[in-house]
C-alpha cells in the first residue's frame, strides 16, 4: 500500500471520528434494553409463537382481552380477495370461547372454539421456509380431526412468503402482527411489565424480522457520509461474519469469472445480477434506481451469523412504463397474494431457503456448495418466470 492510499484511509478515519457524533442517531435501536436480545430469542421461532399463542388467547393474563385475536381476524378477512369470510361474521365471534394450543400435532399455534365450530391453524415461519409438504399434511389433519368445524388455515412469514397451498392457506406478514400489537399498545391501559413487553417485542420484529424502514435510511445516510472510513473498519474486523461474508464474495467472483452471474468485487457487497434477469429488467440510463445505481432489481445475501439466504428484490423508483408491466407480472408469478403492486421503492419477491454453514475448518467448501445451491434456487425461479410470460431464455 503507497504512502499516498495510506494518508487517505488516515484522512478519513479522522473525518469519521470528528463526526461521531453522526451515531447518535441509531441510539433508539442500540441503547434500549430488550428482553428478547438478553435471551438470545430474537429470531427464534419457537418462542416467536409462544409469544403469538399467548397474546392470542383472549383468557390469558395480559390483560387486552381478544383485541389481538380481534385484530388478526380483520386482517385475514381484508385480505381475503376471493370472499371467502364474512367479515361481520368472523368479528362477531365469541372470542373468549377459543382455546389455544401449542404444537397440537406439529401445528405451530391452533385455535379452537367448540361454542363456534371453528379452528384455527397457524403455521409460523421466522428463519425457515415451508418443508416436506407440512401444509398440505397439517390441512389433513384438521380436516380429519375437526370435520364438522370451520377452518382457516394461516400461513405466517415475515414478508408474505407464498404457502405451497395457495387455494386454502391464506398469508399473513409480521408487519401484520406488528401493527396489531402496536395498535393495542397505543391503546390500552395495561401493567408496566406487559407494557415493556410488548415494546420489547415491537422493537425486535421491527429491527430482526421486517424492515425498518428510518433505521436503514439512517443507516445509509451514516455509510454514504463516512463509506471510506466503515469499509476500512469492517475491512479490518476480524469474526465469523466477516469470514463468512469474504468467503461468499470469493465464491461471487469465481461465478463471475464463470459467466454465471454478474458481480464485481469493487462493488463491497454481497449483491449481484443475473444476465437472465438483466434481459428482462435491463438497467437504466441514469444511476437513480431505488438503490441509486443503474439496476433496477437486485440480488443480495441476507447474513445471519454463519448463514444465509438470497432474496430477489425489484427496486420501482424511476423505472419505465414497459418494465413495471414486467414488474407486475413477476410479482403475479412469484407472490400473487401481495395486493400492492404499485408505488413501491423495495420489493422482496422471492427468497432462496437458509444455508447454514456449520464447519468452519471447511468453510470455503461449503460456501462453494451453499452459493451456487443458491443459484441454482435463482435459476429455477427465473425459469418459472420466463415460462409464465411466455419469454424464452437466451
Amino acid at each position: 500500500m503507497n504512502e499516498n492510499c495510506c494518508a487517505q484511509e488516515e484522512r478519513a478515519l479522522q473525518e469519521f471520528l470528528m463526526d461521531i457524533e453522526c451515531l447518535d442517531e441509531l441510539l433508539p435501536w442500540t441503547e434500549k434494553f430488550n428482553l428478547f436480545d438478553i435471551l438470545k430469542i430474537s429470531r427464534a421461532e419457537l418462542r416467536h409463537s409462544n409469544m403469538l399463542g399467548w397474546m392470542l388467547d383472549p383468557n390469558e393474563n395480559h390483560g387486552f382481552g381478544d383485541a389481538f385475536l380481534k385484530s388478526i381476524i380483520q386482517r385475514l378477512a381484508e385480505k381475503d380477495a376471493e370472499g371467502r369470510y364474512d367479515l361481520f361474521k368472523l368479528l362477531l365471534l365469541d372470542m373468549h370461547s377459543f382455546t389455544v394450543y401449542r404444537e397440537w400435532k406439529n401445528i405451530d399455534i391452533l385455535l379452537v372454539s367448540d361454542k363456534e365450530k371453528l379452528v384455527i391453524g397457524i403455521e409460523n415461519k421466522v428463519g425457515s421456509h415451508e418443508h416436506d409438504d407440512q401444509l398440505n399434511r397439517y390441512r389433513e389433519l384438521l380436516e380429519a380431526d375437526y370435520a364438522e368445524y370451520e377452518r382457516i388455515y394461516v400461513f405466517l412469514t415475515p414478508d408474505g412468503e407464498e404457502p405451497s397451498d395457495v387455494h386454502n392457506w391464506d398469508v399473513l406478514t409480521y408487519i401484520d402482527i406488528v401493527e396489531a400489537v402496536e395498535k393495542i399498545y397505543d391503546s390500552k391501559q395495561l401493567s408496566r411489565d406487559v407494557m415493556l413487553l410488548m415494546k420489547n417485542y415491537i422493537d425486535v420484529i421491527r429491527r430482526d424480522i421486517v424492515e425498518d424502514q428510518q433505521l436503514i435510511e439512517i443507516c445509509n445516510k451514516i455509510y454514504n457520509k463516512h463509506k471510506k472510513a466503515l469499509d476500512l473498519i469492517y475491512a479490518n474486523r476480524i469474526d465469523g461474519r466477516t469470514q463468512l461474508k469474504d468467503a461468499i464474495m470469493s465464491e461471487l467472483v469465481r461465478l463471475n469469472q464463470e459467466g454465471a452471474i454478474v458481480y464485481s468485487k469493487d462493488w463491497s457487497n454481497l449483491v449481484f445480477r443475473t444476465q437472465t434477469m438483466d434481459a428482462l429488467l435491463p438497467l437504466l440510463d441514469q444511476p437513480n434506481s431505488s438503490w441509486g445505481t443503474y439496476n433496477i432489481y437486485s440480488y443480495w445475501f441476507n447474513l445471519q451469523e454463519n448463514r444465509f439466504y438470497v432474496v430477489f428484490e425489484l427496486g420501482g423508483n424511476h423505472v419505465r412504463e414497459s418494465d413495471l408491466k414486467k414488474m407486475d407480472q413477476m410479482i403475479e408469478c412469484l407472490k400473487p397474494n401481495d395486493n400492492k403492486r404499485t408505488s413501491f421503492k423495495f420489493k422482496r419477491v422471492f427468497r432462496t431457503k437458509w444455508y447454514e454453514i456449520k464447519d468452519s475448518d471447511n468453510m470455503v467448501e461449503e460456501v462453494h456448495n451453499a452459493v451456487r445451491n443458491a443459484l441454482l434456487e435463482i435459476k429455477k425461479m427465473e425459469a418459472k418466470v420466463y415460462s409464465v410470460m411466455g419469454l424464452k431464455e437466451e
